[in-house]
């Protein structure tokens, strides 16, 4: 940008082309702090697994947990069940994680009506509820959401990044384990290959 257009905050539109404020766009820097800021402290928080505890990997069992739905319902996960399981660890900001919530509708309603299908469990990371909730009324998602507010759950499965999915056998066993976005065949290929 050429300083000489800038005037009292204003940048010249014929020179840039852009009729673009300097507050403006300072706000627009002051929010990719903040949301950086945010996916640090989460990265951090799963990170942290590595120093703590010694998480379950290919071949090992998943460790039961307790959690809380959006709604308030209790979650006892126990990871022998006569059902595959789906667990999805994600935030409202990883870019891929909007993405996967459609796939992920679009099986919780073909699986919901099955009563052997696979058990689909979303757990957010790090986010406060009402966050969660607008997030969940824009996306239109009608499967349970649960809630993982200081990360712990996330730590015990050395969650990495998100989105993380764990594919879970009958016995309990981390049959797959995808980091980052998932396609519809690749997840349902792996979830076959266990059925």
């Amino acid at each position: 940008m050429d300083l000489r257009t800038v005037d009292r905050g204003r940048t010249d539109v014929q020179t840039t082309g852009y009729d673009v404020t300097m507050s403006a766009l300072h706000n627009t820097r002051a929010d990719g702090i903040r949301i950086g800021l945010a996916c640090s402290l989460v990265a951090c928080m799963l990170l942290s697994s590595c120093l703590s505890q010694k998480a379950p990997d290919l071949g090992d069992r998943a460790l039961a947990f307790e959690a809380k739905s959006l709604d308030g319902q209790p979650l006892t996960f126990k990871p022998v069940s006569r059902r595959v399981h789906l667990l999805y660890f994600w935030a409202d900001w990883c870019p891929r994680c909007e993405d996967d919530f459609h796939l992920m509708e679009k099986l919780y309603q073909q699986w919901s009506t099955q009563a052997e299908a696979p058990r689909f469990l979303a757990i957010d990371v790090g986010q406060t509820e009402e966050h969660v909730r607008n997030f969940v009324k824009r996306m239109k998602i009608s499967f349970p959401i649960y809630m993982d507010h200081d990360g712990k759950v996330a730590r015990s499965f050395g969650v990495k990044g998100l989105p993380t999915y764990f594919v879970i056998d009958r016995q309990g066993v981390i049959r797959h384990v995808i980091l980052g976005w998932a396609d519809e065949k690749t997840l349902l290929a792996e979830i076959a290959k266990i059925e």
